[in-house]
């Protein structure tokens, strides 16, 4: 019998027998524009099937890095190569590595004007302040405003990192005066987001509800909430670092979700939110796709989404009296000009701010 590789037998505390992915770290970092996670599964067979998927996965990046170390020296692809093998890309959170390969593999196709080469084949000598204008004009017009800004922004951090290594001499992305976009406002209602809950668990999923909730009440990243464990929750307690930030946050749990997880008390090495279709733990994509569904089936507006349930948290935080400081140690922030873009003016806010100078 041919052994699986990333494939472990596990017996929980219940004395369940599950099958356990759990591939190393320099399998996660190999192909880290996917997000492989720990994941369990009932059927060994399925979690050989993820495994052997994953496996080839590992095998194509590896031939695409022995590929690259043959890229033509001087290109925008070569450029960003070398980028990757500095501190500055190791130090990024393997979301933020996601985001940097679909937007350096959306930037690598554009094509300038009559040029015979796709921008990533371009010379990154010869890359002008007038060719990043062209590529920021280009993706803003074919793809979205933020997009364009996103992917400046990126292009203009690997410019800066490579010409500290003396790879580069100038940075033509820098001092574009890139056109803001809107800040997002959107806020749940509380009643919609109990209505949503009570939906989802009508509909067998109580992992959506829960996420939900802890979205919500702990006013954190639906990437980080999809991602917490059993052992992330002792005693009321949450404690866990944030993947985005690596900050460590610690947040005692309302009472409703203590009452909501005791319920369903798992093994530590458990995910929180594993679904009970498949019973495994949902990636970001099949996470937003499920939610969307149900959100839809529930009647809640498609334009709230999973994400605005921290901004809501926090802005009802505030609007409850509490401080700056009390409120970045629940959401994670460093600075406190970070909460400008959570925290939403409203009328509840202005009026108690008013009751507070005057009252």
């Amino acid at each position: 019998m041919v052994k699986i590789k990333y494939v472990q037998k596990r017996v929980s505390n219940s004395g369940t027998v599950v099958w356990a992915f759990n591939p190393p770290a320099y399998v996660r970092e190999a192909i880290s524009d996917q997000e492989i996670v720990y994941t369990q599964f009932e059927d060994r067979l399925d979690a050989e099937a993820h495994a052997k998927s994953v496996s080839d996965m590992y095998s194509e990046a590896k031939r695409q890095e022995r590929k690259d170390k043959h890229l033509p020296l001087g290109t925008v692809m070569s450029l960003v190569s070398n980028y990757k093998k500095t501190n500055a890309w190791s130090s990024l959170s393997d979301n933020s590595k996601r985001t940097y390969n679909q937007l350096f593999k959306g930037v690598f196709e554009v094509r300038l004007g009559q040029s015979n080469k796709n921008f990533g084949e371009m010379n990154a000598f010869n890359v002008s302040p007038m060719n990043a204008e062209g590529v920021y004009e280009f993706l803003k017009t074919n793809v979205s405003q933020h997009r364009a800004n996103h992917t400046v922004k990126v292009l203009r951090r690997v410019w800066q990192v490579c010409k500290k290594k003396n790879l580069i001499r100038s940075n033509p992305w820098s001092d574009m005066g890139l056109r803001a976009t809107p800040e997002r406002i959107i806020l749940w209602e509380p009643d919609q987001v109990t209505h949503l809950i009570s939906y989802a668990d009508s509909a067998d999923h109580w992992c959506i509800g829960t996420l939900t909730l802890l979205c919500y009440h702990l006013c954190q990243r639906p990437g980080d909430m999809r991602q917490l464990r059993w052992a992330d929750y002792k005693n009321g307690t949450f404690d866990f670092i944030q993947e985005k930030t690596k900050v460590r946050v610690t947040i005692p749990a309302s009472p409703q979700l203590i009452e909501r997880l005791e319920t369903r008390r798992g093994p530590d090495d458990q995910i929180i939110c594993l679904s009970q279709r498949t019973g495994k733990g949902y990636d970001r994509y099949s996470c937003y796709k499920v939610f969307g569904r149900l959100r839809k089936a529930a009647g809640i507006p498609t334009h709230l989404q999973l994400r605005d349930l921290r901004r809501t948290g926090a802005t009802e935080m505030a609007e409850n009296g509490v401080t700056e400081d009390q409120l970045r140690s629940v959401t994670g922030h460093k600075g406190r000009g970070c909460l400008n873009t959570y925290v939403r003016p409203t009328k509840k806010l202005a009026e108690s701010a008013m009751q507070r100078r005057f009252g």
